[in-house]
């Protein structure tokens, strides 16, 4: 009888083990070793696919963190070369071994498993992560997601966090450490019973009782043991835990999207008095004024040091950054900011800083820039006649000060200087990162910032020009018969291809008579300005052919023709 019970619990447990590891090959293609990780196989509706796709979720066992733990989603199969060559073995081990929750999730070499079709899929697992709208993907599992800190990583790719770039102790401006002993004493103590007020820096300690870590951090998402260096895109944080993806309240997917097209991905850390990050936001929020240009400027030093290790292309870096994190984004498009100043300095303190700014040596510039609705616009100084190619986007919505006043004077400046800019004035949006469809411009704005990005990052691969901007846009009605007709393209165009090539050419769209008239280029040569030698007529239709004799400077042609609509008014 003892035979017989041992030989079926050996049976039970060889059948057991058969089918965990049938069940994790089912639904995807992880490695067997992982196995005794497994906690959930499931699937998740990519409706970008119209198919269910296999989800597995893994975790190695640890003490679960006191705020939860950060998450990996590691997208295997997809649509396009894989970068970094280390195994899907090792580097899910490594993570699992550092108590990293690990979501894979497995596309099957589906040809549209591709950004930015499903970008907003992958954003939709973001959510489902923190059980937003949803019952959360980690539903009795007894895991806790640490608020919001998930890494979207495609096959070969690697998350290095929390390295420290800055040291407000060490590089701060004299004045920085009384200034924040300042604050502390007198916006949080008073706040929260128990709190002693501080004689010295030495003496604040956070809301857990451990003294102030003043350091300034970052996070790279990088491909391991690539064959090239890649472009980069940093994303200038306005969060205090430099959320990669936002929080799931708002629609952030736009780095997912970049990382899951060929790039690496930094989260850079705000230069926050560290008040706000040990405890809560308040007025004095940001040191940017006194101590933001050597910060900002440290980090790009700092990728630039160690573009290397990290298979940085740092000739190829843009930055996006709303809120908070404009004014980064302002300093740095500036190609002559090295050795500029910050905004103003500590009143009665010397000039400098305790120790020499680190990195020193290596350069800081970005090639393209996202700034919006921030600090920087109100900085108008910084723009130069050779300012980095950027969008400069605000919500319809934004408070007054910045929608009326701020981003208009900005735009004004980058009109004056003739620079290559965008200015995306978001119609039925607020203070947040541009997407979804603008009825009055007529465009997907994140296929803008996208194709707007790719023209100046993916120099070598000498991609086709993009038609950005239409006006007036497609199937518009009701225009003046004094309309003018504007093209916004990106990267720059060679003018003769548009000019003497005829590249783009407006008709009648009854008679398919073309209309004469004279073109005007601006913005760097990125825009133009179509000026009819007569009136349009009215209730006419006409159609803007924008063809593929439209070349940039490289010589690269557009890849395909692209014709628009539009109809004068009858009145």
């Amino acid at each position: 009888m003892k035979n017989n019970m041992k030989k079926f619990l050996r049976v039970a447990a060889i059948a057991a083990y058969i089918m965990t590891n049938a069940v994790c090959q089912m639904f995807a293609g992880d490695p067997p070793d992982l196995n005794q990780y497994l906690k959930k196989a499931t699937t998740w509706k990519f409706t970008t696919l119209n198919k269910d796709v296999p989800v597995n979720i893994y975790f190695g066992g640890g003490k679960i963190g006191s705020e939860g733990d950060e998450v990996i989603i590691y997208m295997k199969n997809i649509a396009w070369e894989r970068i970094g060559q280390e195994s899907d073995l090792s580097i899910l081990s490594d993570y699992l071994s550092k108590n990293f929750i690990v979501i894979t999730i497995d596309f099957g070499n589906d040809k549209l498993a591709i950004s930015p079709n499903f970008d907003k899929d992958l954003f939709q697992i973001f959510r489902a992560i923190y059980g937003y709208k949803t019952e959360s993907l980690l539903t009795g599992l007894n895991l806790i997601a640490k608020e919001f800190r998930c890494f979207f990583l495609p096959e070969g790719y690697r998350v290095d966090t929390n390295l420290v770039y800055w040291d407000i102790q060490k590089y701060g401006a004299y004045g920085t450490l009384d200034y924040i002993l300042k604050s502390y004493n007198e916006d949080i103590v008073p706040k929260l019973p128990g709190l002693k007020p501080a004689k010295f820096p030495k003496d604040m300690v956070d809301r857990f009782g451990k003294p102030f870590d003043f350091t300034v951090k970052m996070d790279i998402v990088y491909p391991s043991q690539a064959k090239k260096k890649i472009p980069t895109v940093v994303y200038s944080a306005w969060q205090a835990a430099r959320n990669p993806n936002g929080e799931p309240i708002g629609y952030l997917p736009h780095f997912a999207g970049f990382t899951t097209r060929g790039y690496a991905y930094v989260i850079m850390g705000h230069c926050y008095n560290p008040c706000v990050v040990h405890f809560f936001h308040y007025l004095k929020f940001s040191l940017d004024e006194w101590d933001g240009f050597a910060c900002y400027t440290a980090a790009m030093r700092y990728l630039n040091k160690y573009s290397d290790m990290y298979s940085l292309d740092t000739k190829h870096i843009g930055m996006l950054g709303n809120s908070k994190g404009e004014y980064a984004v302002t300093r740095l498009s500036d190609p002559h900011h090295e050795g500029g100043k910050e905004i103003k300095p500590f009143k009665g303190y010397p000039e400098g800083s305790p120790e020499p700014q680190p990195w020193e040596g290596y350069p800081s510039d970005i090639a393209v820039g996202y700034q919006s609705m921030g600090m920087g616009l109100f900085e108008t100084q910084y723009i130069t006649k050779d300012y980095a190619p950027t969008i400069v986007a605000c919500g319809e919505n934004e408070q007054d000060m910045i929608s009326k006043k701020a981003h208009p004077a900005f735009v004004k400046r980058l009109e004056e200087y003739d620079d290559n800019y965008i200015n995306l004035f978001m119609e039925g949006l607020g203070h947040i990162v541009a997407h979804g469809y603008d009825k009055k411009l007529g465009v997907d704005r994140y296929q803008l910032v996208h194709d707007f990005f790719d023209r100046y990052l993916k120099v070598e691969d000498k991609i086709p020009p993009a038609v950005l901007l239409v006006s007036p846009c497609d199937s518009m009605e009701n225009v003046s018969p004094d309309a003018k007709i504007v093209i916004d393209l990106a990267p720059v165009i060679d003018s003769e291809s548009i000019f003497s090539g005829k590249g783009i050419v407006i008709k009648k769209t009854k008679s398919n008579k073309m209309v004469e008239g004279d073109w005007k280029a601006s913005h760097g040569g990125t825009r133009y300005c179509f000026t009819p030698s007569h009136v349009l007529n009215k209730d006419e239709q006409y159609s803007i052919a924008i063809t593929t004799k439209v070349k940039d400077t490289a010589g690269t042609h557009l890849a395909h023709e692209k014709t628009t609509y539009f109809k004068v008014t009858a009145e």
